[in-house]
């Protein structure tokens, strides 16, 4: 199919370093709901070490970022595979990159990307199949945990902004940090089910 052979599988190599990262940013976001818990219910405790929680944000967000670059990057290369694993995949690599990537257009475009990976690999059989349920399944969470995520991002900047004394904010960001612990577990589920579809698949082809 398409000459494919296992050195063609662009996705392997980029996908591997990007399950490390996400792995770390997995930590990081715990640790950063740790904080956020004593913050809550030991404030004395957590005012002594609020400088090390602040530079753990500053780390942490600086995963974040690189993580969704080389997301976006190997999503790109998933898609050129997928290209060459099936005859006939109706997304392309830039289309896929530009479905998660463009505003309001992702709204439907990330769902898009990821029920057509679920529905390519369903009639697959086998652990393919449980692969695209898992990948299914992980839409609404994805969803849920994003859009909550960024309601309450928005909320939070305006009532620290114009009620800093609240009390109530440090619960708030409580949740805030266990909404970002959903979201990368679910983006670590994503890539590890979605790359190891890929690769279970092309050793198919191969044989």
């Amino acid at each position: 199919m398409n000459n494919f052979n296992a050195a063609s599988l662009k996705s392997a190599s980029v996908g591997k370093l990007l399950l490390r990262l996400l792995w770390v940013r997995l930590g990081f976001a715990g640790v950063a709901v740790l904080f956020s818990l004593l913050d809550v219910i030991a404030k004395p405790i957590y005012q002594l070490v609020a400088g090390i929680d602040g530079l753990i944000s500053i780390v942490a967000l600086i995963i974040n970022i690189i993580s969704v670059i080389l997301f976006l990057i190997w999503l790109h290369r998933l898609h050129a595979d997928l290209k060459n694993l099936f005859q006939e995949y109706p997304i392309t690599p830039g289309g896929a990159v530009a479905r998660f990537l463009i505003p309001v257009y992702n709204i439907w475009g990330m769902a898009n990307v990821l029920s057509t990976f679920a529905d390519k690999f369903k009639p697959e059989g086998g652990d393919l199949t449980s692969f695209s349920e898992e990948v299914r399944a992980s839409i609404g969470l994805l969803y849920g945990f994003t859009i909550v995520s960024q309601a309450l991002t928005r909320f939070l900047l305006k009532e620290s902004f114009n009620n800093p004394q609240n009390e109530s904010l440090t619960v708030w960001y409580l949740l805030s940090t266990a909404l970002d612990l959903g979201i990368a577990f679910v983006l670590l589920q994503l890539t590890k089910n979605m790359g190891t579809a890929v690769i279970q698949k092309s050793k198919r082809v191969i044989a």
